[in-house]
C-alpha cells in the first residue's frame, strides 16, 4: 500500500497527525458562511474567538467555498487527510486563476500530484506544491500578453544572521531571481554585505551573473529558483542563453576525484527544488551536495550517489546523526527515528517532471511504472 509518512496507518503519531487534519477540515466547512452573510462580520466573529490572522480567515474560508469545484481533490482530501490548512490554502488560491474551462485538468493534476506512489514517501513541501502549481500554469493557463504593470515582488537575500536585505520590485518571478542572483554574486565577488551589494550595483558596478535553465534542445523551459517559464518567457530567455551542457550524458557521468564535475553537480541540482532532508525547504541551489554513500567508505561520485543537503542537515548526517540509502529508482531512502522515509526528486531533471524529449509511449509507461 502507498502511503505518505504523514499518513501512515501503523504510526500513533502520524494516526494524531490525520485525525487534527480531518477534524480542521471539519472544523472550517462547519464556520463556512452563508452567500448573504457579511464577510467582514464572519472574520471577526472568528478572530475575536480564536486569535487566528484575518488573512488566515479569510484564506480558509475562500477554501471551503473553492474545494467543491474541485471535487476529485477534494474526495482526496476527505480520503487521506494528509495536508494541512496552510497547503489546502496555497492550492486554493492558485485555483482561482485557472479558467473555469481548465479546472477539471486542474483537480486531475492535484489528485496525481498529490496522490502517494511509494510507500513511506515523504509528502511534498510547500515551496514544491508552489513550482508545480506554477508549472502548471505557465503550461496550461499562460497570459495572453504581459500585464501593463506587474505585481509587487520581495526579493529576500540573507547572508549570515546579522546581513540580510529585503526589496519589493514591481516585476516578473523570474526578473526578480534575476535581480537577487545578481545580488548574490556582487555579495561574493565583493565580499561584502547585501546592502552594499545593491549600492554596487546602483553605482555601476559589474559582476558575472549565471543562471541555469533546463529544457529540451535550445529552449528553455525552467529557471533554477523554482520557476517554470510561459512560452513568452521561453523565447525571451532563449535568446540569453550563451552554453549549452547535456544532462542526457551528465545523468550516467562519473569521476574519480571528490568533487563532482560542472555536469554532475548541475544535473543533481536539477533533480532537486530544496534539501532533499523530509519536510526541509532550503533552496536546492543553498545546499551543499553530499555523497550518500560516503566517499571515505567508497562512495562514487556520479549522479545517483550524490543529493543536495543544507548545512544544518549535512553536519547531521557526517556526525552520524541522519542516515540515508539511495534506492535503484533514484529516489533516497532516510531513516529518522527509526521510520523509513522516501524522498521522490521533483526538480526539472527528476523522473516524474522531466518530460521534454520523451516519447508518449515512454512516458505513459513510467506514468504507469510509477
Amino acid at each position: 500500500m502507498f502511503f505518505y509518512t504523514v499518513s501512515n496507518p501503523n504510526d500513533p503519531l502520524s494516526t494524531e497527525i490525520i485525525k487534527a487534519n480531518r477534524r480542521e477540515l471539519e472544523f472550517w466547512q462547519s464556520l463556512k458562511p452563508d452567500d448573504n452573510e457579511d464577510l467582514a462580520t464572519v472574520i471577526n466573529k472568528i478572530n475575536a474567538r480564536s486569535g487566528l490572522a484575518r488573512k488566515f480567515i479569510a484564506a480558509c474560508l475562500f477554501s471551503m467555498c473553492m474545494l467543491p469545484h474541485l471535487p476529485k481533490f477534494h474526495e482526496l482530501l476527505k480520503d487521506l487527510s494528509h495536508l494541512d490548512m496552510a497547503r489546502i490554502n496555497t492550492i486554493t488560491k492558485t485555483a482561482r486563476k485557472i479558467p473555469s474551462e481548465k479546472r477539471a485538468l486542474f483537480d486531475a493534476y492535484l489528485v496525481s500530484y498529490l496522490t502517494p506512489t511509494r510507500e513511506a514517501q515523504a509528502l511534498p513541501q510547500a515551496p514544491s506544491i508552489a513550482a508545480m502549481l506554477r508549472k502548471f500554469i505557465a503550461i496550461q493557463c499562460p497570459p495572453v500578453e504581459a500585464p501593463t504593470v506587474e505585481k509587487p515582488y520581495t526579493i529576500r537575500y540573507r547572508r549570515n544572521k546579522n546581513d540580510s536585505i529585503s526589496i519589493t520590485v514591481d516585476a516578473a518571478e523570474d526578473e526578480a531571481i534575476e535581480i537577487k542572483t545578481a545580488l548574490e554574486h556582487m555579495v561574493k565577488d565583493k565580499d561584502c554585505a547585501p546592502g552594499s551589494a545593491l549600492l554596487n550595483l546602483v553605482r555601476g558596478l559589474t559582476t558575472k551573473v549565471v543562471l541555469n535553465t533546463y529544457g529540451a534542445g535550445d529552449c528553455p523551459e525552467y529557471l533554477e529558483g523554482g520557476y517554470w517559464l510561459t512560452a513568452k518567457q521561453q523565447a525571451f530567455w532563449k535568446e540569453r542563453v550563451t552554453s549549452f551542457r547535456d544532462m542526457d550524458k551528465a545523468e550516467f557521468a562519473f569521476t574519480d576525484a571528490y568533487a563532482p564535475t560542472p555536469e554532475i553537480r548541475l544535473f543533481v541540482k536539477g533533480k532537486f527544488t530544496t534539501c532533499s532532508v523530509p519536510g526541509c525547504c532550503v533552496d536546492v541551489k543553498n545546499c551543499q551536495l553530499d555523497h550518500i554513500i560516503p566517499w571515505k567508505d567508497g562512495g562514487p561520485t556520479t549522479v545517483w550517489n550524490l543529493h543536495p543537503l543544507c548545512v544544518f542537515h549535512h553536519i547531521q548526517k557526517t556526525e552520524g546523526r541522519l542516515k540515508c540509502y539511495p534506492l535503484p529508482n533514484g529516489d533516497i531512502l532516510f531513516i529518522i527515528d527509526g521510520l523509513p522515509i522516501t524522498t521522490t526528486p521533483d526538480g526539472p531533471l527528476s523522473r516524474s517532471h522531466r518530460s521534454w524529449g520523451t516519447t508518449f509511449g515512454a512516458y505513459i509507461n513510467r506514468q504507469i511504472a510509477a
